[in-house]
């Protein structure tokens, strides 16, 4: 790069060293994973770094910021609280326990469905099939659209593939009452999952933009400028 490239870089990032300050965010990162039995679970590939980096940015900008760490894959930033939530039951429960934030941000991958009678014991191997049941899980970001306070920014991410799942993610918008969707295609390889980079459609009442493939912490301070952009319009 040149020097007045890095140099606006540069100054671009010290005057975002004060955005958040005051301000208190919620961050959810990784994959729940449900069980069924003792030992077995019904998981996803989310690895968190998506969710770690939101973190770090917020954190950077001077937020006081929680993170609620779902089986992560990769280690959680410095000067935020962690909190361990490794079902969709329990990121609930404490995504509720802290619903006054003032910037929320959904990152996590929950689990939809989770079998029905988990077992406290571990299945013995049979030659018979195994036959189970799931039942959806809470809507987590629905229920705190539902309950948010006055101001309060909800951001949720959407996991999806191809045209068809950006226009599912478009109608997300309105049907979860969120006020800005991130929609992810995972059916590229060379993004999202198991990889250190991401490409995005930020999705909002106002319009939509694409963000180029980068790294994730590159994304996630694409996403933070977006949801405090909308943080001060409230």
């Amino acid at each position: 790069s040149e020097p007045e490239e890095i140099f606006a870089r540069v100054e671009a990032v010290l005057e975002r060293r004060h955005q958040l300050e005051g301000r208190r965010v919620l961050v959810s990162a990784g994959g729940t994973r449900e069980p069924l039995d003792a030992v077995r679970f019904l998981g996803n590939r989310s690895s968190g770094r998506m969710g770690v980096a939101l973190a770090e940015e917020a954190r950077r900008r001077g937020a006081e910021v929680t993170l609620l760490a779902a089986n992560l894959a990769v280690a959680a930033p410095p000067g935020v609280e962690v909190v361990q939530t490794p079902t969709a039951e329990a990121l609930l429960e404490q995504a509720l326990a802290r619903s006054d934030a003032d910037l929320v941000l959904m990152s996590a991958a929950v689990a939809d469905y989770r079998p029905s009678g988990a077992s406290a014991e571990k299945r013995p191997k049979t030659a018979e099939p195994w036959l189970v049941e799931l039942e959806p899980t809470a809507d987590i970001v629905r229920t705190l659209a539902e309950r948010r306070e006055n101001g309060q920014v909800i951001v949720a991410f959407g996991a999806e593939q191809g045209e068809a799942g950006l226009e599912r993610k478009r109608a997300m918008l309105a049907d979860k009452n969120v006020d800005l969707v991130v929609y992810n295609d995972v059916s590229r390889t060379d993004i999202g999952f198991d990889s250190k980079e991401n490409e995005v459609v930020l999705i909002t009442r106002g319009g939509e933009r694409r963000v180029a493939k980068a790294s994730k912490s590159r994304i996630a301070a694409e996403v933070l400028d977006e949801a405090v952009a909308l943080l001060n319009e409230h």
